[in-house]
């Protein structure tokens, strides 16, 4: 497409007669008188313009973003405190556990303390109990059955 068909204010009466039919601009004439173009005219832009300025705020939209990001960081800081505290409790719970394991190694070490053989012939001889000295077989074959 040729510029001129884009700017046809721009084309002299002659060469405008030269154009095809279907790309001539229709003249329509409005109210007041001056005449218009059928073809709407080429704007880079719409106009943004509002009636009331105060309306369209960048404190209003500064205020949310803000707003947001204070919320944002917030849950972050409860998201934060609750994995802390879970370490902290799990921290707890591994003294405790080792604590306990100590204390069973300490109950198994006294059980086994009790049950050795020197310390059980002082409580037999405590209770009257007397050693074997001389040491006597059985002999299977020598048994008579009644």
């Amino acid at each position: 497409m040729a510029i001129t068909d884009f700017f046809p204010s721009i084309l002299t009466g002659a060469r405008e007669r030269q154009r095809p039919q279907h790309l001539k601009a229709k003249r329509v004439v409005s109210r007041n008188g001056l005449a218009k173009s059928a073809h709407p005219v080429l704007q880079l832009v719409q106009d943004l313009s509002v009636e009331n300025p105060k309306a369209v705020s960048t404190k209003s939209f500064t205020g949310i973003v803000v707003a947001i990001f204070v919320l944002g960081l917030l849950s972050l800081l409860g998201i934060n405190m609750a994995l802390t505290s879970g370490a902290f409790e799990m921290e707890n719970l591994k003294l405790h556990l080792i604590a306990m394991n100590d204390q069973k190694e300490a109950l198994l070490n006294q059980e086994s303390s009790y049950s050795s053989p020197d310390r059980l012939a002082i409580h037999a001889k405590a209770l009257g109990m007397q050693p074997q000295t001389t040491i006597n077989f059985l002999s299977l074959g020598t048994v008579k059955k009644p």
